[in-house]
């Protein structure tokens, strides 16, 4: 190999991860202009590279044409040993909840646009039908959602209210400016709430899960069935619980 095509073949991963730093640490969704001012590339070169990380399913365009990390790439990083000591430390926290509540209780990230399902711990009983790892939730139509919702870009948050939002229950909101009502009460008083709008019978109460830097944000959730007059009774546990899950994944990683 010639030392130009042997500079070449070091340089491209590094210019891949770079490009996919500077996009995972934006707070949202960014234009090509940014990501090769950010990456110090000509705007044809990095939108070269950003072609080939979206046909591979690594990043994803919002609907104004911006980027921002696709579902692959948060697939490879939970398949990582480190973020399988996360999730079995999450794990135990959700249990914790589920003695203190009562309750049905599950982990959602937000992933893009979409709500996927961490994790859930069955409450004996109360008949609720619980997503399992890995499955899609609905994202304006759950308390999960409307938490996450909250505190995401504008831009993000347009992409999502500015489609025809589902209705899956008589009681789901799909009014944008209604559920921006919803949104802006989540973002002042740290908590959301869904009664019957994703599932009949079934009502949810959901907080924040601070991850730090470079994780995708975390919501934590107590289900009941509905109707239930006073889920705000039940933030004391959920918070408490949040808190120490949030201590527990957010350590350093240990050097090797």
């Amino acid at each position: 190999m010639t030392a130009t095509g042997d500079t070449h073949a070091r340089s491209l991963p590094r210019r891949i991860f770079g490009l996919l730093d500077i996009v995972g640490a934006s707070p949202r969704p960014l234009t090509l202009s940014e990501i090769a001012r950010g990456a110090g590339l000509p705007v044809s070169t990095a939108h070269r590279l950003l072609s080939e990380l979206l046909h591979c399913g690594v990043l994803v365009r919002t609907a104004a044409g911006r980027y921002e990390l696709g579902e692959r790439i948060w697939r490879l990083g939970v398949a990582a040993p480190w973020e399988r000591e996360l999730r079995r430390a999450a794990a135990a926290h959700l249990h914790d909840l589920a003695r203190r509540t009562g309750s049905a209780v599950a982990l959602a990230t937000l992933s893009g646009e979409r709500l996927v399902c961490l994790d859930t711990v069955a409450a004996p009983g109360d008949g609720l039908a619980l997503a399992g790892a890995g499955e899609e939730l609905p994202v304006t139509a759950t308390s999960a959602g409307k938490l996450l919702l909250a505190t995401t870009a504008r831009d993000r948050l347009g992409a999502v209210l500015n489609k025809r939002l589902p209705r899956l229950t008589p009681h789901t909101l799909v009014a944008p400016r209604l559920l921006m009502t919803q949104l802006e009460r989540a973002r002042r008083h740290g908590y959301a709430t869904a009664h019957e709008e994703a599932v009949i019978g079934q009502a949810s109460l959901s907080v924040g899960v601070p991850t730090g830097p470079h994780r995708l944000p975390m919501a934590l959730t107590v289900l009941t069935p509905a109707p239930h007059h006073d889920l705000t009774r039940m933030l004391p546990p959920l918070r408490a619980v949040a808190a120490a899950m949030s201590a527990a994944v957010t350590v350093p990683r240990p050097q090797e």
